[in-house]
């Protein structure tokens, strides 16, 4: 039985189709699906429609939030929550593939290495409409090392591709309460999240199959809010423990955007970890010396209050 757990903000239609593949999947297999919705309280009864009308709601308990909690503590608070010993995350603007969550759990099943806590797939990417981009997908696969035959690794070698995606993976409740939650994670918590599972020495399997479809859109958290907090990406790359002789092929991967790491931290007044970001042997002389290099350089140099409202920081 599986704790299926649906972190919520707005999006009432995209709610409906998340919800929608949620009741393609085997019944048999969940336990339970609780949705924690982060919306204002304006779009509460519009959720609460889409719940009553998705042929689920005997399995759904509704938990709305005010204040909102923010985007990790409230799935961490659904973690804490659930009553079964597999959490699948599922986010409501995200939609899992019909047979999904059986080919997860089976995967779970028939695993005997008791290090495997994790169990992920592949996913396609789609709009804001719901139209899957092949392209765009198949270059998300490259970059994330979602290709090729089925493989059960320890999870440094997964982060050295940030193979784990953000949800739609099947892990151990009791993983995920260890491991969810750090002080410094910014809005990278998945990320975080894959770096102490592979630090606690936990293994995870890739089934090479299509478990998900994940939106990608203008208004996402990160695209409307802050922006991705780099910087703190960077920190949980520097504490991931990898081979020595995989040191190398971490810094390739992780250490290419030092001057985007640099503004990230001066936009949050760490002005010391900004220079130490800006002087780093990793920024190659090249991009040293482009406009770009300079434009950082300037902002490096004039008072925070200056430059702050140009770039219409949002706390």
């Amino acid at each position: 039985m599986i704790s299926i757990l649906v972190p919520a903000y707005a999006r009432p239609e995209q709610l409906g189709e998340a919800l929608a593949s949620i009741a393609q999947q085997d019944r048999s297999l969940i336990g339970e699906i609780i949705i924690g919705d982060d919306s204002p309280r304006s779009y509460w009864a519009d959720n609460q429609a889409v719940v009553a009308a998705s042929g689920l709601a005997d399995l759904i308990e509704y938990l709305p939030s005010e204040p909102s909690k923010g985007t990790y503590p409230n799935q961490w608070f659904l973690a804490s929550r659930a009553m079964y010993d597999h959490l699948l995350f599922l986010h409501n603007d995200d939609q899992l593939c019909p047979g999904a969550l059986r080919l997860l759990a089976n995967a779970c099943i028939q695993q005997t290495d008791p290090r495997v806590k994790l169990w992920f797939g592949t996913q396609l990417i789609m709009d804001e409409a719901g139209v899957v981009d092949p392209e765009r997908s198949g270059a998300s696969d490259q970059w994330y090392g979602r290709q090729g035959p089925g493989a059960t690794r320890p999870g440094w070698a997964w982060c050295l591709t940030e193979s784990i995606p953000s949800n739609a993976f099947l892990v151990e409740r009791a993983t995920y309460l260890q491991c969810m939650r750090g002080e410094r994670d910014g809005n990278v918590g998945d990320w975080a999240f894959a770096v102490r599972l592979a630090n606690s020495g936990g293994w995870a399997q890739f089934i090479a199959q299509v478990v998900s479809r994940y939106r990608v859109q203008a208004g996402s958290v990160t695209s409307a809010g802050r922006g991705v907090d780099a910087h703190r990406a960077y920190e949980l790359a520097r504490e991931l423990r990898v081979p020595p002789e995989m040191e190398a092929a971490k810094r390739e991967r992780f250490n290419r955007y030092m001057l985007v790491v640099a503004v990230r931290y001066a936009r949050d007044g760490e002005r010391m970890n900004a220079w130490r970001s800006f002087l780093s042997p990793d920024v190659a002389w090249r991009e040293r010396l482009s406009l770009r290099s300079g434009q950082v350089l300037l902002m490096l140099l004039t008072p925070r209050p200056l430059w702050r409202w140009t770039l219409r920081y949002k706390n």
